[in-house]
């Protein structure tokens, strides 16, 4: 295959990635006991993590939309317009493995943080006949049907 050959696929390749991740400059964090307290040492990475991005410039916009009964929080961190370390930040955040057990932790990204007002429910659970546990939903912070309801 000639160089130019690979070069146009490479380029292709590239710019394909960079638009995939170019509208995902934001990541919902939540992390939240689900019975006994949270994971406090996963607890504490999450909390390092986001405070070095923050302290280094990589995270411009934190907001904090809700706490949990048995400790953690629900939160979204926006990328800064002027850095490139956003990936490496998420990827950093997506290592960190609390006991499932005790915790649940999810990353979701998304455009940008929400700046207006959101309804924010306790990090509260149930447990389902089946074993499984259910959250809290907004608009009216009930729980969650159990699945098979």
């Amino acid at each position: 295959m000639k160089k130019s050959n690979l070069r146009v696929i490479f380029l292709a390749l590239s710019l394909m990635t960079t638009s995939t991740f170019a509208g995902n400059n934001a990541v919902e964090i939540t992390i939240g006991g689900i019975g006994p307290g949270v994971d406090a040492a996963a607890f504490g990475t999450v909390q390092q993590v986001i405070g070095h991005a923050v302290a280094s410039g990589v995270v411009d916009k934190f907001v904090v939309s809700g706490y949990g009964k048995e400790g953690g929080f629900s939160a979204c961190a926006q990328a800064s317009p002027r850095t490139k370390g956003f990936a490496a930040f998420v990827k950093q955040l997506r290592i960190i493995t609390p006991n499932p057990a005790t915790t649940a932790y999810s990353l979701h990204l998304t455009a940008a943080c929400v700046s207006e007002p959101i309804t924010a429910c306790t990090m509260d659970v149930m447990q389902c006949p089946d074993g499984s546990f259910v959250g809290r939903t907004a608009p009216f912070c009930e729980f969650a049907p159990c699945p098979g309801n």
